[in-house]
């Protein structure tokens, strides 16, 4: 049996998932290095499918034992599975929010722990941090019932608490093209965007940005098998595609690209790539029909059964965008032309997508089992991540506005409908938008539109978990106080999903110290860039940029709390590292003593705001300043963070 500290020692490994040294470890935890050594082997001694590995040079790193080889034996090479085990509290959560939405109806903590190697103690910190989550959702509970949690309350609520989820995972970063480029081996992927969009630029044709992140990992993708030798084909003749200006973007955009990179480029990768383009309108040029062994194939259909399916199981509800239908409808006559053809594909950034984005991996997985029903045959599993990239574009464009969907009701003749709603758009164009009107309230319309909130002139009694607004035909000083107050706790309520999803996966245990003892603010800016750079998180230009930063103006807020930061450097992934100092320091005009240094990814700017507007909102909460800055572990921080 694992004392806590060798069960700390174990996640903080498996949480990291590369070489660590002694050091660094014993630092972490607050021992010395002999202690670190007497862990590692009580670690190896006790039974279960993770084990430390040591390397004199590089220290300390977990792995999966190899079964076959019996208790106690870790393998020589890197282990493969275990990236698929939840890394940071975040994931954790998410991994677990799955698990209670969709595949148990109650989850057994005991056997959480085996699954994902992580103390009981950290498990409880992440229920905290779920039940923080589900607050805004009316009736959703977390219900204990001995070593057992199961997801009480409303089936509508879990589908938009789902859904919901799904939005803030995408927000505005759905592939990262910095971190996908490295995984192309034979050519710079962010040169074949840079050519890309100067094609486009001289046709003057614009794609919606949901889009672009897709079309670009669909041109590197056809790169990488033209390289290697491996064409496509298109079955049938597709009459006026060469006189689309898609197709002559395509044709423009390859050739450069056969000319930069030395590469023979065929019609059929043309073709097939101007479709990709065209979006809603490669349906028009694609046949509904394809051929798999002695059956004849509706592909519409499987798109649209693989649509009602993402519906029953998710509640996320795609059936009317049409670019995503095109879309799959594409993929899905590849797929099967993969199949008929035993071609395999290499699953170039599977591992990206189930990593970064596990809630639209899961989706891709839903529809992978779907067509798996439908077609008998059995299907690769980087077929998933190829679908994962449609339905991530689909939901970038379902959150894209951000604006509110509200339902109207007014039993009142057209004209009136008319003037209200005029007056309210007028003043909340910017914030929300008026997606069904009705003259009278029907439960089972009403959970099919699923709005945030319903707008009434008339006095409804309903069970369902929706913020409803009681307004006035004239729409007067108080009807527009009414919607002002419920947009602005919409915002309230977005915004602390947004957090909850995205903070835990941004403070790690090996960025965080709990006691730091420095003279000055310069100094604790190096040691804190230091063990960014030491990590590979950042360049080590970074610290350079953040004390320009500091030189500006002090990054100190109130008698309590620092935030440094740089301006245009960036990280490799975000990252907050975390400094509780040893005693008060004077930073600028205040005295400081908890200091967290925020590094940015290029592709997560959004998380900026996020971030200052949380700092702003505990600025303005001296009780939770103060518990914040109290002395705890890296669990009770996460935790604090979150209340």
């Amino acid at each position: 049996m694992l004392n806590d500290r060798q069960e700390r020692l174990l996640e903080l490994l498996t949480e990291k998932q590369d070489w660590m040294t002694s050091r660094r470890l014993a630092e972490l935890l607050n021992v010395t290095d002999r202690t670190i050594r007497s862990d590692v082997e009580a670690v190896n001694r006790q039974p279960g499918r993770m084990g430390i590995e040591s390397n004199v040079r590089k220290g300390y790193r977990a792995v999966m034992r190899q079964e076959e080889s019996g208790k106690g034996a870790l393998p020589e090479q890197d282990v493969h599975g275990a990236q698929d085990i939840p890394q940071t509290p975040g994931a954790r959560c998410i991994y677990m929010i799955q698990k209670l939405l969709f595949e148990n109806r109650e989850l057994n903590l005991t056997s959480l722990q085996s699954q994902i190697y992580v103390s009981d103690y950290s498990i409880q910190n992440d229920l905290k941090r779920i039940r923080k989550m589900i607050e805004p959702y009316a009736g959703l509970r977390l219900v204990r019932n001995l070593e057992c949690v199961s997801l009480q309350g409303d089936e509508h609520m879990k589908r938009k608490f789902y859904r919901d989820l799904l939005v803030a995972e995408v927000q505005e970063n759905f592939l990262n093209l910095n971190r996908l480029a490295h995984l192309y081996k034979n050519f710079d992927l962010i040169e074949v965007k840079d050519i890309f969009v100067q094609v486009l630029e001289e046709y003057d044709y614009s794609i919606h940005e949901s889009m672009f992140p897709m079309l670009i990992v669909h041109a590197g993708t056809s790169i990488e098998r033209i390289s290697a030798c491996h064409y496509v084909e298109m079955e049938e003749t597709r009459p006026g595609l060469e006189d689309t200006i898609e197709y002559q973007i395509a044709a423009a955009f390859f050739d450069r690209i056969a000319r930069r990179l030395n590469i023979q480029v065929k019609e059929g990768e043309v073709g097939m790539f101007a479709l990709v383009i065209m979006g809603r309108r490669a349906s028009n040029y694609a046949s509904d029909h394809i051929k798999l062994g002695e059956r004849w194939l509706n592909t519409r259909r499987l798109v649209e059964g693989s649509l009602v399916r993402l519906r029953d199981v998710f509640g996320v509800d795609y059936q009317d965008d049409e670019d995503l239908a095109a879309g799959l409808k594409m993929h899905i006559h590849s797929l099967i032309e993969r199949a008929r053809n035993q071609v395999v594909m290499e699953d170039i950034f599977l591992e990206e997508i189930k990593q970064n984005y596990p809630l639209v991996f899961e989706m891709g997985v839903c529809i992978t089992g779907y067509l798996e029903e439908e077609l008998g045959i059995t299907i690769a599993d980087m077929e998933s991540g190829f679908l994962a990239l449609h339905l991530g574009a689909a939901s970038e464009r379902l959150n894209s506005v951000r604006k509110y969907r509200a339902m109207m009701i007014m039993p009142y003749n057209q004209t009136f409908f008319d003037m209200c709603e005029k007056r309210i758009m007028e003043m909340f164009r910017e914030r929300m938008e008026i997606v069904k009107r009705c003259s009278y309230f029907e439960e089972t319309e009403v959970k099919r539109i699923a709005p945030d909130l319903i707008l009434t002139t008339t006095a409804i009694d309903h069970a369902l978990n929706i913020l409803t607004v009681p307004v006035s035909v004239f729409v007067d000083s108080e009807t527009e106080a009414r919607i002002l107050e419920a947009l602005n706790k919409l915002d309230k309520n977005r915004f602390r999903l947004e957090f909850a999803s995205h903070m835990g996966h941004l403070i790690r245990k090996e960025h965080y110290h709990r006691c730091l003892t420095c003279q000055t603010p310069w100094q604790v800016i190096e040691v804190l860039c230091d063990g960014l750079w030491r990590e590979g998180v950042v360049d080590e230009g970074f610290m350079d940029s953040v004390l320009e930063r500091e030189r500006l103006s002090p990054t100190s807020f109130a008698n309590a709390l620092a935030v440094p930061h740089a301006f245009r450097a960036y990280a490799s992934r975000s990252t907050i590292a975390v400094a509780r100092l040893s005693q008060p320091m004077r930073w600028g005009g205040f005295d400081v003593r908890l200091v967290m240094l925020f590094a940015i990814n290029e592709s997560d700017q959004r998380m900026i705001k996020i971030f200052f507007d949380w700092v702003s909102n505990i600025i303005s909460s001296p009780r939770q300043l103060e518990r914040l800055t109290q002395e705890c572990s890296y669990e009770e921080f996460v935790e604090r963070i979150m209340e």
